[in-house]
């Protein structure tokens, strides 16, 4: 199976891209998807098709869009036998785990879209959210004309960003009531409780022990219903939330990178070197030289 990333797609065909950089991409194409092989997506996927039509089978279950359709592929996903008509136009981004993680702070209504784009990754769009949708392309596309001007790139990140937010607002308003009404299990509800106490921690702590003892439990059992309800082990998403965190305050703030390894409870500037090596693959500044 064919991994693909955005950076791959940003050195292999960059020249079919409407916009791309470290964190998402606009194209209007998705003949890199057309493989014999299947692929899996190390990037979330939107896709609008504006007419024709394009299909892909996935989780052995087969998907198409048609004119007005909106697809969201999480990353993560495995595509196979996807189909592009003659006729088919799209417009379609690609957004990093680093960008929606930077967003949605692992938040437990982030969770319960995930969970439910998975098995429902396609709607019709019309009436209101057409017309929102519609505002929000016409808004990117006359940023993206503009060409070379001052904070460009972070510009058309928050109108993307604003746009996901709007999108998973509506996501969340139709599973909502159904959700709420569903009869939520123990592990669920520990689950719940460890991203919330995840989130409210702000990346202080990175132990799986630290929160198996908050939640009241072991640190076994803590980490056997992690993987179950996100796919990923604890101390990984832990440590993804914490990096998140730390990277955001290299990336803005003014802070030193000492000041910053001891407001997240680091015993010393080496291991706090080490750390973010180890997650980012540069060191504290590195990193923050990279990013301004």
């Amino acid at each position: 199976m064919k991994n693909i990333s955005i950076d791959e797609l940003r050195h292999n065909i960059g020249s079919s891209f409407c916009y791309a950089d470290d964190c998402l991409f606009v194209s209007e194409s998705l003949q890199y998807l057309c493989t014999l092989e299947p692929v899996r997506l190390n990037f979330s996927l939107m896709v609008l098709c504006t007419s024709g039509s394009i299909s892909w089978e996935q989780n052995g279950q087969q998907y198409t869009l048609y004119q007005n359709d909106f697809g969201i592929i999480l990353s993560g996903i495995s595509l196979a036998k996807v189909s592009i008509s003659t006729d088919c136009k799209i417009k379609s981004v690609g957004l990093s785990d680093r960008f929606l993680q930077r967003m949605f702070h692992c938040g437990t209504d982030a969770w319960r879209v995930a969970r439910f784009l998975k098995s429902n990754p396609m709607k019709h769009v019309d009436g209101r959210n057409s017309e929102l949708l519609s505002h929000y392309i016409d808004l990117i596309s006359i940023e993206l004309s503009i060409g070379d001007i001052v904070h460009r790139e972070e510009i058309i990140q928050h109108l993307f960003a604003a746009l996901i937010l709007e999108m998973m607002s509506d996501i969340n308003r139709y599973i909502v009531t159904s959700y709420e009404n569903e009869k939520i299990s123990s592990s669920s509800y520990i689950f719940q409780r460890f991203l919330k106490e995840l989130y409210a921690d702000n990346g202080y702590h990175r132990s799986v022990i630290y929160y198996a003892e908050k939640l009241c439990c072991s640190p076994t059992y803590l980490s056997r219903l992690i993987k179950k309800h996100s796919g990923k082990k604890a101390l990984s998403l832990i440590n993804e939330y914490a990096v998140e965190r730390i990277a955001l305050e290299l990336e803005y703030s003014e802070k030193s990178i000492k000041e910053i390894a001891m407001e997240f409870d680091f015993p010393n500037i080496s291991f706090f070197a080490k750390y973010i090596r180890k997650h980012l693959k540069l060191s504290p500044a590195e990193f923050r030289n990279k990013t301004r």
